[in-house]
């Protein structure tokens, strides 16, 4: 029996931020989340940057360089509310101008408002969008079904209590893998918002039982780990994607497949 709930060096655990919009304060946090070695994904609006020169798009991008930049849409209006084909220009141009400031693909979405149904998604899909997260907290530490509906664990300001639980479960084999904290650094008004916060991330930080990673990091890991080809006998592994991933057999041991490798277990 083969299981895929093993992620980057062999870790059983999963942690990772996202925050909406973009303001002045993504950058104290930005330096908080270097301080403590986690991962976040900033949302932003391309229209932010439409007229920005190439010396500020730098800016911009060194600024995140340690993170992702994602979709927010251009203009953040209410998807479910919008056309089809005005959905396509929305985000469509955002993925441009944030393409051009960060120089990778940007695949990654928050919904503006939460504003999201079937047609929004499939909408996503057909844009080259691999993942769109939610307003929704779930208070639960589970994977989504469809990345295209991904509903986070809970927002950073009733994070604490959630965090003492995932973390009081790294042990168990049978607890969920991620725990996902999102918001908006503008909510951080307070020196006892920011306290706050810092004591989440102190919290999670620095443990080897954890991947602390990108969204877009779990949406690729995830695709890769499900690109393998395995013969069925469950003792040969083709890997052909660009990423190194972890599985395990029998409850009892963890196999690594690196990159573009194929690993036998009879040899």
């Amino acid at each position: 029996m083969l299981q895929y709930h093993i992620y980057p060096g062999g870790t059983r655990r999963i942690v990772t931020f996202s925050f909406d919009d973009g303001s002045e304060n993504d950058s104290p946090l930005i330096d908080l989340f270097d301080k403590y070695h986690l991962k976040s994904t900033f949302h932003l609006n391309g229209k932010k940057y439409a007229k920005s020169t190439a010396e500020e798009w730098q800016k911009v991008r060194t600024q995140y360089e340690n993170h992702e930049i994602s979709c927010h849409t251009f203009s953040h209006g209410w998807p479910s509310r919008m056309p089809s084909a005005s959905l396509v220009g929305e985000i469509m141009k955002d993925r441009k101008i944030l393409e051009d400031i960060a120089q990778y693909p940007v695949t990654g979405m928050s919904y503006p408002s939460g504003s999201y149904n079937s047609e929004v998604v499939a909408t996503m899909r057909a844009c080259g969008i691999d993942y769109a997260r939610t307003v929704v907290s779930t208070n639960d530490f589970d994977l989504p079904e469809n990345f295209l509906v991904w509903h986070p664990t809970c927002h950073f300001k009733r994070a604490l209590p959630l965090v003492e639980a995932f973390m009081s479960t790294l042990e168990s084999q049978w607890a969920k893998p991620l725990l996902y904290i999102w918001g908006h650094s503008s909510d951080l008004q307070t020196e006892q918002d920011w306290q706050q916060f810092e004591a989440v991330l102190k919290r999670l930080s620095g443990d080897r039982r954890i991947w602390y990673a990108t969204n877009i990091d779990i949406v690729q890991y995830c695709a890769a780990q499900r690109s393998l080809k395995i013969s069925a006998d469950e003792t040969v592994f083709y890997n052909p994607s660009c990423i190194d991933v972890w599985l395990e057999k029998d409850k009892t041991t963890v196999i690594k497949v690196p990159a573009s490798k194929t690993v036998n277990l009879n040899k």
